[in-house]
């Protein structure tokens, strides 16, 4: 089957990807990585594969000649966290793809599966519950890989309708009058970097590299989660960056207790796994007693969620100022689509809370 594809992918892509490529080719590094893809949400039959095939195909360097890529077939039964797709080859060969082919998988498999389309109404009303539970805070659309990229500067709309003040990607943004996609520095970046310098200095190595090689004009917020080391990790960067650094974002995933973090004691949101209060808490009160009030703080990871927005909202009132952003890409229900690195150079290579699950009914598929 032939899918229609955009012209190019690039206003399409998360402008973290853009940045990550330019900033690899500038640093002279391309290792060969594994990147694996699942899902959270099943089990169910998984579809979107043949096209995701065909954008890395076309839009991959050198029309994917230096890409290994296996994949479960069209239509296969899958499990939650079960591998879909492996690609393997040059990162700079197919970082900028992520968000395009995470994109075909998640919405060709939420539909085929009985889910609904995007309703662009409810997409505005719930960016508008966000932006009237916090009215001062910036609030960026990061959902583009959530769905197919011929909807994203619709669902950008919605979103920047509903009172959202930026978009991921160009053609979000240039949807809405914007000037391009915001964002710095994704887990693929860190672990590139991490890899050839160590994980005691990957993170701090990312946001240099950033500093160097990125205009001035886009705000250094450095990535802290990758290794797990969020406290440690951000006061590094703040000690190696100065003034010049914004801001930390913090992504924890599920799978990991935050340090700075506090075990669950049943305060959902407060503690626990992933981005709680209590670990941006842990992170403010750590910068601050190191002398870096400047520095701010970003959030993502499941804040499309009302009930994990109004716990900040409480954690604010109790603490005071936590954070300043939030990256948000659910808006909407989906079988979203995830994507991890996760071996480098030969060797497993994740980030925290992730690790490389083979796959024996995988086909090659480039």
């Amino acid at each position: 089957m032939s899918y229609r594809l955009p012209e190019s992918h690039i206003p399409y892509t998360d402008a973290y990807f853009l940045h990550s490529r330019k900033i690899l080719h500038k640093e002279g590094l391309n290792p060969h990585v594994t990147m694996q893809v699942f899902l959270r949400k099943g089990p169910g039959k998984i579809y979107g594969i043949e096209e995701a095939v065909e954008l890395i195909r076309t839009f991959s360097a050198n029309n994917a000649k230096n890409l290994k890529v296996h994949a479960l077939p069209e239509g296969s039964d899958y499990a939650p966290l079960e591998t879909l797709m492996t690609i393997e080859g040059p990162i700079c060969d197919f970082v900028e793809l992520e968000t395009l082919y995470l994109g075909a998988i998640t919405a060709a498999t939420s539909v085929k599966n009985g889910g609904p389309e995007p309703d662009l109404a409810s997409i505005t009303a719930r960016a508008r519950e966000i932006r009237d539970e916090l009215p001062d805070k910036t609030l960026l659309y990061f959902g583009s890989r959530h769905w197919h990229w011929s909807w994203d500067e619709r669902i950008s709309k919605a979103a920047i309708a509903g009172g959202f003040d930026a978009c991921a990607t160009d053609a979000g943004a240039h949807a809405n009058n914007l000037t391009g996609g915001v964002g710095t520095i994704p887990h693929a970046l860190v672990l590139s970097l991490g890899h050839h310098y160590g994980r005691d200095t990957g993170t701090v190595r990312a946001a240099e590299a950033f500093d160097r090689h990125i205009s001035s004009s886009i705000p250094r917020i450095a990535l802290v989660d990758t290794f797990n080391h969020e406290c440690d990790d951000a006061i590094a960067t703040a000690r190696a960056l100065g003034k010049n650094l914004w801001g930390v974002r913090l992504d924890t995933p599920g799978e990991n207790l935050g340090q700075c973090g506090a075990p669950d004691d049943g305060r959902r949101y407060w503690t626990g796994n992933g981005v709680t209060v209590e670990l941006v808490h842990g992170l403010r009160q750590r910068l601050d007693a190191e002398g870096f009030e400047h520095v701010n703080i970003v959030l993502s990871s499941g804040f499309g969620n009302l009930d994990k927005i109004r716990a900040f909202k409480e954690g604010e009132a109790k603490y005071g100022r936590l954070f300043e952003s939030i990256g948000i890409g659910s808006l909407f229900p989906a079988h979203f689509a995830t994507a991890d690195i996760v071996r480098v150079d030969g060797e497993d290579f994740a980030k925290a809370g992730r690790f490389l699950r083979p796959n024996s009914r995988l086909v090659r598929v480039i």
